[in-house]
């Protein structure tokens, strides 16, 4: 199975993350810890105390400003190495361990390197979405750390080789949730303001008799749309392309009149059916979100249903009575977590595939609209941060939300729509040229670019 584009290359530049930069100033890109930890020996590679890589992958999200109070050298920097002073010469010595006694270090890019007492590399490992502790390798979490999944509080238990450990566990039906600050269960109140912070664009409109047949849920990988069809037992199928309509030699996905940041035409988008595909699961039109990846799709509904093109269907996961169903759906690749929410109320919930447990990841305030309608979850492709994006039945408004590790739950961004402003929204997904894309029924449009784009576009 191939992550979605926008995911690969989030996870590839996630070996450049500060944020996750192993131990402290003395250990980092020097690699001065001297301990004989083998990386394929017992105490160092990666733990779990849960399975499917679910609850012991529960990530810190964090930009470089807010992630930890450690700090690191950038990558390529040599402070700390022990040749660092003095004049430097080409002595042909390549490679890492070069220079270095036998033990495990960390680098600045999160990386695990184990060295023999030859200088020479014996073994790697990348620590993300975890950590990397000097004479130990990637664990979890470091000492005081706390964090959610689904319904239970984690913090990091220190004996031995660091892991979460469930310390709480919450009751959702009685509204309570994780609170990170307190280390414990809350009753939760929404999460943010109804105040822009940014501003977005919508591109193309696309309506029924324009080459788009009608639906409500959608959702995109690559270049392509899957479109749940006004009649529930089909998915259309749809390619997008971006014309250099204005001639000038480049595809300008963001170009817009009114954006500051790429002004210009927009430039033309052309929508292509490709094929009909059954339905599976338990579809229903506007409640039956998508997810797509390159092999497999996936339908919210009355349970959560994989399909593996061509080769069958299996249910991964059904909503607890007080949950209702799946209307929207979004998968946190980076951590391999699911994250789901109805029209019922305005709130996201998350999942812990190691106890098919659901919980209340957070509440978020009213947007404009009559009712909550639409969710993904989107890394950064820069930072390597995971994005939760919500937004209610009108486009007018899409609020950013990520686990901070100090404060929990927070909305980082909410970003407001210029142009034709309240435009239906039964379905939302994320997909071809890096936007979103939604869904009215009789209509298929694109939103993105602005100050949302920082946060959605591949670097260059």
């Amino acid at each position: 199975m191939t992550m979605r584009g926008r995911t690969a290359i989030a996870t590839q530049l996630l070996w450049a993350l500060p944020l996750l930069a192993c131990g402290n100033t003395d250990t980092l890109a020097g690699g001065e810890s001297t301990g004989n930890t083998s990386l394929t020996g017992g105490g160092s590679l990666t733990t779990s105390v849960g399975t499917d890589g679910t609850t012991g992958n529960t990530p810190t999200t964090a930009d470089a400003t807010t992630a930890t109070t450690q700090t690191t050298a950038e990558p390529g920097d040599s402070s700390g190495e022990p040749w660092d002073t003095g004049p430097k010469f080409d002595v042909n010595i390549d490679g890492f361990c070069a220079m270095r006694e036998a033990g495990v270090y960390c680098t600045s890019e999160n990386r695990a390197v184990e060295c023999d007492a030859n200088g020479e590399e014996i073994d790697s490992q990348n620590c993300n979405p975890d950590k990397c502790l000097p004479d130990v390798g990637c664990v979890e979490c470091f000492d005081g750390d706390v964090s959610c999944l689904a319904n239970k509080v984690l913090q990091c238990n220190v004996d031995g080789v660091p892991h979460w450990e469930v310390v709480e566990v919450c009751n959702p039906a009685n509204q309570e949730g994780c609170d990170v600050p307190s280390a414990s269960c809350v009753p939760l109140q929404p999460v943010g303001t109804n105040v822009p912070t940014g501003e977005y664009y919508q591109f193309a409109d696309f309506h029924t008799g324009s080459g788009f047949l009608g639906g409500y849920d959608v959702d995109g990988f690559d270049d392509k749309l899957y479109v749940l069809g006004n009649w529930t037992n089909i998915i259309d199928v749809y390619q997008i392309e971006l014309e250099d309509s204005d001639g000038d030699g480049k595809l300008e996905p963001n170009q817009h009149p009114n954006n500051p940041d790429a002004m210009g035409p927009i430039e033309n988008r052309v929508i292509t059916h490709l094929e009909t595909i059954p339905a599976f699961g338990t579809p229903s039109p506007s409640v039956s979100e998508l997810f797509a990846l390159d092999d497999r799709l996936y339908i919210g509904g009355s349970q959560l249903t994989e399909n593996i093109l061509g080769v069958g269907t299996s249910v991964i996961a059904t909503p607890p009575g007080w949950l209702g169903g799946f209307s929207q759906i979004g998968h946190d690749d980076v951590n391999d977590v699911w994250f789901a929410s109805n029209e019922s109320y305005r709130r996201v919930m998350q999942y812990d595939a190691s106890d098919n447990s659901w919980g209340i990841a957070f509440y978020y305030p009213s947007l404009a609209g009559d009712h909550m309608d639409g969710m993904e979850v989107v890394p950064s492709p820069t930072t390597g941060v995971v994005y939760v994006y919500v937004s209610d039945m009108t486009s007018d408004f899409i609020g950013q939300y990520r686990l901070h590790p100090v404060q929990g739950w927070i909305q980082e961004n909410l970003f407001s729509y210029v142009g034709t402003a309240g435009v239906l929204l039964e379905g939302m997904g994320f997909g071809p040229l890096n936007h979103f894309w939604a869904t009215g029924g009789e209509s298929l449009y694109e939103l993105g670019g602005g100050d949302l784009a920082e946060f959605t576009e591949p670097p260059g």
